[in-house]
């Protein structure tokens, strides 16, 4: 297993080291090269020696390149999934189906879309005396991009955020977290084989001074980062020095609401998958459940069976559903906010302590009821297996509770009425919302992935995410060979007129006051000709007066 740095393709050894740890056997996975500041720059330079290329290398080429990285990760699907469960302790069929399969699908998506998501695109004009323009957006990379990625999908999420970058026209330095190195490394392996130009990805693990030092280049001019709210608003801090874009995904405290008409067996299962998978380490984990109360005990009941059928252990070994927390600082949040729960009149269902025949970091799936808002666990982020269930009686409610949080990455609704889902949907406070599922428009890369409040701010994924990665420049020509324009100088002395009657003709709501208007520019007719196409402006007359 290779742990040094890859700058410009090659492999760098460095004298810092740091540990990976297997978090279900607390046993070293191996030992990963640490950046230092000398080669973070080195890295940063090679991202900006490598973007003019890069920027220009035709779509073809870029898409041959993302169909091999496609075929390579195919092959090593397994190595792959592997690794991930080594390093950050997902059971493996979940590593194929969540981290694996994902990414496949989002190289299939950008290598279809490349060549036209990021196209000029022609407008055509409001104003009517800019109808001899023709105008178009254009959308070009910006150059270097950060990207800083977090240890719950060491693999998806940053493989997401550099292809994004890529197909965006950018370069880029990443920092995989610390956590989980290796599993960053490997997409620069997979990308070097793929014939990715030297420099286009850099990786490199540091220490936080480190990446600091990258935020606060004037090189960099987008970071992508994924993690915290706490070092999310430090990373903004630090960027606005320079002014420098950010894209903030800064987690979630995702609510999931189940009216009675729900079926309840699919919410049940459900709700088990979206809260527990990845031991309940995702930003768009089902963190509150609302159930209305006429069939609260019934739907508790179902997912009490769903959640007893679950098994915990060893991610690597077959038919293990659960796997360990991730670290053990993460294992202590868990702890606390479940503490802190039960001593606030909470009911404890199933689960609630650590599995002690097992190394510290396992926590079985847990199960509360007589939950409220006044409890930590409804209110900040878990991060871990664990499901609040408390009961509302109108969807009035539901959704004022619903929208109770200083968060807003996603919701659920679950109900077979699609006039309620509808009217749930406008209203609940969140980046995304799905109606009998959850979490599984991260998956779909046409899809965004961003929310409101302290979510965090911009997009990931798909044309939106895209447009976050480029400066949208506006483009306009006019070649209609006219010496001057209407609003030119010089203001003669009926210019004030002319302008009256103009604001008449084009903006009043009356018809014989358009028509008057009208025939009072007519004497104006020698600036109206000198200014604008005629062919045009006639053309436009129609829409002038259905205005």
């Amino acid at each position: 297993m290779d742990g040094r740095l890859i700058i410009e393709n090659k492999r760098f050894q460095t004298s810092e080291k740091i540990k990976s740890l297997n978090p279900a056997t607390l046993e070293s996975v191996s030992e990963a090269c640490l950046a230092n500041s000398k080669e973070c720059q080195q890295a940063l330079q090679a991202a900006k020696k490598a973007f003019p290329g890069w920027k220009e290398l035709p779509y073809k080429q870029k898409k041959e390149i993302f169909l091999r990285a496609k075929h390579i990760l195919l092959q090593r699907s397994s190595e792959v999934a592997h690794l991930i469960t080594t390093e950050k302790g997902m059971p493996f069929s979940e590593s194929l189906s969540t981290e694996v399969e994902t990414v496949l699908e989002a190289l299939d998506y950008y290598t279809h879309i490349l060549s036209d998501a990021l196209k000029p695109k022609q407008i055509k004009h409001h104003v009517v005396l800019f109808t001899n323009k023709k105008s178009s957006f254009h959308f070009q990379p910006l150059g270097v991009t950060l990207i800083i990625s977090p240890w719950n999908f060491p693999f998806m999420i940053p493989f997401y955020d550099i292809l994004g970058a890529l197909a965006a026209g950018n370069t880029m330095v990443f920092r995989p977290s610390t956590s989980t190195p290796f599993c960053g490394l490997v997409i620069g392996e997979i990308f070097i084989e793929a014939g990715l130009p030297p420099g286009v990805l850099n990786i490199v693990p540091c220490r936080i001074s480190q990446a600091e030092e990258l935020v606060l280049n004037p090189e960099i001019q987008t970071i992508l980062f994924t993690g915290s709210v706490p070092t999310g608003k430090r990373i903004m801090e630090l960027a606005s020095r320079n002014l420098t874009k950010v894209v903030l995904e800064l987690g979630g405290k995702d609510p999931m609401v189940v009216l009675k008409d729900a079926d309840l067996e699919r919410a049940a299962r459900g709700a088990v998958w979206a809260a527990f998978m990845n031991s309940g380490q995702s930003c768009a984990s089902v963190e509150r459940l609302y159930v209305e109360r006429a069939i609260a005990d019934e739907f508790i009941e179902r997912v009490m069976n769903r959640t007893k059928e679950l098994k915990v252990g060893n991610p690597i070994e077959p038919g293990v559903d659960i796997g360990p927390m991730a670290n053990l600082s993460q294992l202590q949040v868990v702890e606390d906010h479940v503490k802190d729960a039960l001593n606030k009149g909470a009911q404890l269902l199933c689960g609630g302590k650590r599995l002690k025949k097992m190394p510290d970091y396992f926590f079985p799936p847990t199960v509360l009821s007589e939950v409220n808002h006044g409890m930590e666990i409804m209110k900040e982020e878990t991060f871990g297996p664990v499901l609040p269930v408390m009961t509302f009686t109108e969807p009035e409610e539901a959704v004022s509770l619903a929208n109770d949080s200083r968060y807003g990455l996603t919701a659920s609704v679950w109900t077979r009425s699609k006039k309620m889902a509808a009217w749930m949907a406008e209203r609940i406070e969140a980046g995304t919302i799905t109606v009998n599922d959850h979490m599984f428009s991260f998956v779909e890369p046409g899809a965004i992935w961003g929310g409101i409040k302290q979510t965090g701010r911009g997009y990931t994924h798909g044309p939106f995410g895209l447009q976050e990665l480029v400066n949208i420049k506006f483009v306009s020509f006019d070649f209609s060979k006219k010496r001057k324009q209407i609003w030119w100088y010089p203001y003669e002395q009926d210019f004030s007129h002319f302008m009256e009657k103009s604001l008449t003709f084009f903006h009043h709501n009356r018809l014989r006051k358009k028509i008057v208007a009208m025939f009072s520019l007519l004497s104006h007719w020698s600036r109206i000709k000198a200014g604008t196409q005629v062919t045009n402006f006639i053309k436009s007359l129609p829409r002038i007066f259905s205005k």
